[in-house]
């Protein structure tokens, strides 16, 4: 009986998912440490949390007052087309259910119910994180605000499914030529019915309506394909594969072709006008940090994640997010010169221990000034005001000029 329930179509569907439920949750447990995570997660859900109650409960934040409807939609229109649809099709499908047109349709339905499904949650977890939004900002009850995460959760489905169809069909520069005329025409059309629908109740019940019978068409049309079988299996490989691709992407550094010329600072520039050996050595190592792709990467992403830490929280939060940014920094700027300074290539010098000492506080202090301007302006203009956020800019970098002065001294004295 168990044999005869598992050779099935819908039995071979629901067998796969769940062996790829288990695949997944195998690569997770071999890349991530749980330990870590806990003690970052835990802090982590308590502050959003306490963020998002203040989305509730006190002003909000002039970014967010300022967002229109339409820039809203669009930032959703974009997560919408993310995802994938996955029908778990394999190579060895040629062999047997190829030729069975019932086992091919069952699993490609229940691989789109599957993507309905999981693009409506997406969208209901999208619309609750954001309903501060539309319940203060554009004036949505609860009855809309449900409704509108139905429509999402319909056009998303969509959209990927009309997507998938020119995925399965076309490869190379002619699938991009297509998918994204097609995805810029979908989002402009679902950014306008959306700011048209948006403030009834019947124009959103029917364009509810209209998207699920929409979806409903392009689900048959996908059913009905012909000759996609390949296409089918290629793009089930890459859906499969994109989660485990992006846990190796953190634990696994790709092989890169060698450069011969470097991004930026490609000609001998002088940066600091006085050609001292602590100068020029400073200037060395500033622009090794930036040739290093992997530094520069990091060194953008924490630029802009500061950025982002000091501007979204309340008083006195980001007050002291940005000061704890700052002492992070100090130390990240200074064991990056530490690593200079133990190159072999300052090796091959011999360096007077205090010269050595004032590049590498000349150095960190390059580093540290244009993310200090931008973490202070950032910080007053979404509290204050753009004026004062020229005020704020100049107050961080010099706390975090004596920060690093502070740092570097006690790293000096621990070296002698």
């Amino acid at each position: 009986m168990e044999t005869s329930r598992t050779y099935t179509p819908l039995g071979l569907y629901r067998r796969r998912r769940k062996e790829h439920f288990n695949e997944q949750l195998k690569n997770l447990k071999l890349v991530v440490d749980w330990t870590v995570w806990v003690y970052l997660l835990i802090p982590g859900l308590l502050y959003f949390s306490g963020w998002y109650v203040s989305l509730w409960s006190k002003p909000l934040p002039s970014w967010a007052t300022g967002l229109t409807l339409p820039a809203l939609t669009g930032l959703i229109d974009i997560i919408m087309i993310t995802g994938g649809i996955l029908i778990f099709v394999e190579e060895a499908d040629v062999l047997f259910l190829k030729s069975r047109s019932l086992w091919m349709r069952t699993l490609m339905k229940q691989g789109i119910y599957r993507a309905c499904l999981q693009h409506l949650g997406k969208m209901i977890a999208i619309t609750a994180l954001t309903s501060p939004l539309w319940s203060r900002v554009y004036d949505m009850s609860f009855i809309h605000i449900v409704l509108i995460a139905i429509w999402f959760g319909a056009v998303a489905s969509f959209q990927v499914i009309v997507l998938h169809m020119t995925k399965v069909r076309y490869i190379g520069w002619r699938r991009w030529i297509r998918m994204i005329p097609l995805a810029v025409a979908m989002g402009m059309i679902t950014i306008g019915v959306t700011s048209w629908i948006h403030g009834h109740i019947w124009t959103m019940l029917a364009g509810i309506v209209a998207a699920i019978l929409l979806l409903l068409m392009v689900g048959r049309m996908r059913l009905e394909m012909k000759g996609t079988f390949e296409g089918d299996v290629r793009e089930d490989l890459r859906e499969r594969l994109k989660f485990t691709a992006l846990l190796l992407s953190r634990s696994v550094n790709k092989p890169k072709a060698p450069r011969t010329r470097t991004i930026i600072f490609r000609k001998q520039r002088k940066l600091l006008r006085h050609r001292t050996i602590s100068n020029r050595t400073a200037e060395t190592a500033f622009k090794a940090f930036f040739r290093n792709s992997s530094t520069m990467k990091l060194y953008l992403q924490l630029g802009g994640l500061s950025i982002a830490a000091v501007a979204l929280p309340p008083f006195p939060v980001n007050v002291i997010v940005c000061g704890l940014l700052v002492i992070m920094l100090s130390v990240l700027f200074h064991r990056s010169w530490e690593v200079f300074a133990t190159s072999e290539y300052v090796q091959l010098v011999s360096y007077d221990s205090e010269a050595l000492n004032r590049a590498g506080l000349t150095m960190v202090r390059m580093l540290f000034v244009p993310l200090g301007i931008l973490m202070g302006f950032s910080l007053g203009a979404a509290w204050l005001g753009w004026l004062e956020g020229v005020v704020t800019a100049a107050a961080v970098v010099a706390f975090g000029l004596f920060v690093l002065s502070i740092t570097g001294w006690i790293r000096y004295i621990r070296s002698a």
